[in-house]
């Protein structure tokens, strides 16, 4: 079974609290772990509808189990 990954920085179907499909965070919560080409019902916009977790739509909002993205990046120089 192969694992994807999507970012908490990603707007997509993956990290949407409206998609049921099966996931779960990295130790972080900074990246969502799903199983590859697994699709799953929607409960926002496509309604019922069965999308990829790198599917997107209008109405995405944070999946709750995910951490916060800062954006930053650190740096380290010897």
């Amino acid at each position: 079974m192969a694992i994807s990954s999507y970012s908490n920085a990603w707007k997509n179907c993956a990290t949407c609290a409206f998609w049921r499909g099966e996931r779960k965070t990295n130790e972080e919560k900074t990246q969502v772990l799903v199983e590859h080409g697994k699709a799953a019902c929607c409960d926002g916009f496509w309604q019922g509808a069965r999308k990829y977790p790198n599917d997107k739509c209008p109405e995405w909002k944070k999946w709750p189990e995910l951490g916060d993205w800062s954006g930053e990046i650190h740096a380290q120089y010897p």
